[in-house]
This record gives C-alpha cells, sequence and structure tokens, in this order.
C-alpha cells in the first residue's frame, strides 16, 4: 500500500479530474483555433476583394466610392405640386378664341382663281357663311348660299384623229345651284333677275341644243355677276345689304402630245362689292357679322 502511494502519488479522483480539466483546455483550443481560421479566411477573402478593384479601372472604383458617398438619404415624399403652366394648359379654351376676327373677313377685290386640269377636268366653287371654298361670315349669306360647278367637255371627242384642226379649243359647262336668295346679271345685258335653284351655262362658240345660254368666254369687263343677301324688298332689291360676286375666264394655251395648240380657261371669282359692309362691332354669339345699317346715326 504504501508502495503503491510512491508510485502514484495521486488519487484516482485526482486523476479523473485532471483529465477533465485536459478535455476543456483541448476543447478551448479547439474552439479559439476554429475562430482564428475564420478571421483568417475573412481576411483572405477581403484582400482578394481590394486587390480585384485595384485591378479594375480606377475610374470605376472613383465612381463606386462617391455613389456610396453621395447617396442622399431618404426623405419622406411629399405631394407634387402642379405646374401652374399645366393648370393653364388643361383648361379648355374660350369660345370667343375660335369665333372668326375681322382679319379674317374677306375684302372687296379679293380674286380667286381656279383652274381646270386633270382626268376629271372639274371644280366646284360654294360661296358660303362658315363653309365652302369662300366664307363670308356674314348674317346675309347662309351655307352653301351659292355653288359654282365647272366641267370640261371633251373638245376633240368625235373628231376623225387623221383630220384634226390647228387648234382645240375647249369647252365647258357650268352649273349653278343655290342653298339663299341670288341675283344673277347675264353678261352683255343689264337685266337683274332672281335666279332659280339650278341654273346652266355654256362656255362655247355654238348655241347648245339645250337652248341654254352660251357665251364664247366671259370677259373681266362683261362677266356674270352674282348678288348674295338674305330677303329681298318688293322692288326685288336685298333689304339689308348683299355681296357681289364676278365670274370670268382667261384663255391660256398649251399643247396636245401631237403638238397640236389647245387653247383653254381658267376661271376667276372677285368679290367686287360688300354693300353697305360689315359693321364688326355687332358680332353675335356665332361669330356673324351683319350689314351695317345705313340709316343708323353715327
Amino acid at each position: 500500500m504504501y508502495l503503491a502511494q510512491l508510485m502514484n502519488p495521486y488519487s484516482i479522483e485526482q486523476i479523473k479530474a485532471l483529465e477533465d480539466k485536459v478535455n476543456s483546455y483541448e476543447t478551448w483550443v479547439f474552439f479559439l483555433v476554429f475562430v482564428s481560421a475564420a478571421l483568417a479566411l475573412v481576411a483572405i477573402m477581403q484582400r482578394l476583394t481590394i486587390a480585384k478593384l485595384k485591378s479594375s479601372d480606377p475610374s470605376q472604383i472613383k465612381y463606386y466610392h462617391k455613389k456610396i458617398k453621395e447617396k442622399p438619404v431618404e426623405k419622406e415624399i411629399e405631394p407634387k405640386v402642379p405646374d401652374v403652366n399645366t393648370i393653364t394648359q388643361t383648361l379648355p379654351s374660350s369660345p370667343n378664341e375660335n369665333l372668326p376676327k375681322p382679319k379674317d373677313l374677306p375684302d372687296p377685290g379679293l380674286i380667286f382663281k381656279y383652274v381646270i386640269t386633270g382626268e376629271s377636268a372639274e371644280k366646284t366653287i360654294t360661296i358660303g357663311q362658315k363653309e365652302g371654298t369662300i366664307k363670308t361670315y356674314s348674317t346675309e349669306v347662309v351655307d352653301h348660299h351659292l355653288t359654282i360647278m365647272i366641267r370640261a367637255l371633251d373638245a376633240s371627242r368625235g373628231q376623225d384623229i387623221y383630220n384634226l384642226p390647228d387648234r382645240i379649243i375647249e369647252t365647258y359647262v357650268l352649273d349653278f345651284r343655290r342653298e339663299g336668295k341670288v341675283l344673277i346679271v347675264l353678261p352683255n345685258t343689264k337685266e337683274v333677275k332672281e335666279m332659280g335653284a339650278r341654273e346652266r351655262i355654256y362656255i362655247q362658240e355654238a348655241a347648245d341644243e339645250s337652248g341654254d345660254p352660251n357665251y364664247p368666254t366671259l370677259e373681266p369687263n362683261q362677266p356674270i355677276r352674282f348678288r348674295l343677301g338674305d330677303r329681298l324688298s318688293q322692288d326685288g332689291k336685298f333689304k339689308a345689304g348683299y355681296f357681289e360676286f364676278h365670274l370670268y375666264t382667261k384663255d391660256v394655251e398649251s399643247k396636245t402630245k401631237a403638238g397640236i395648240v389647245r387653247i383653254e380657261k381658267q376661271f376667276f371669282v372677285r368679290l367686287f362689292k360688300i354693300y353697305p359692309g360689315y359693321d364688326t362691332a355687332k358680332q353675335n354669339e356665332d361669330g356673324l357679322f351683319p350689314m351695317i345699317d345705313p340709316f343708323a346715326k353715327v
């Protein structure tokens, strides 16, 4: 017994306690080694990242840092106040802005030119109030008040191709239709008569078998005269006023593909007179202008 104690001075309990401490130290050592390895791995990853950034474009690195540095602080979004100009643009335009102005009114002496060409060889001219080729914006005129349809007739139709004339004179037929009151004065006459709902005139040398009036040409000093107005008095004159238009022609020479001279006509509509004239101070809510009252006191 005494010899055993000399050989092993520690008791069994003490040896067991020492083994437990050794096991505990081993556990802590293993934990510390694991933590050290993890830290070393993190350091290696950071070095690789830095090295990768340094090897890339320096301007991109600078931009990256700048973006991080200048990143704005998020703020509470405030409701956007509409721009004053935007409000103005979305508002409906005033009705008065769309109405005709005095500068839009036609003036006496205004001339409209029409050339009858092309395959259809026809032209339609409409004189009206707020619609048509010629707009008057007058209370004395209605839309489609007078319509003038000009159609070229084929002067070479039926002619022998082996016996063609030296020149071809084009002929035309004029159809007139009215929706309002119209007084008409034909060339070389002084008779003023009320135009029918439909009338026809030929522009040609020979008389037409239909018996409708025909004229070889319409000279500027002997045109067809039209007077457009609203109400007629008992003596056949317009009560409030009228517009007078003149229709005349002008000869123009050209040549066909075969070299034959062709005489065509250009048509002109001239606003000759507005009697007694617009009263621009009394435009109504529809944008129309009445005539001046000739008996009103100035």
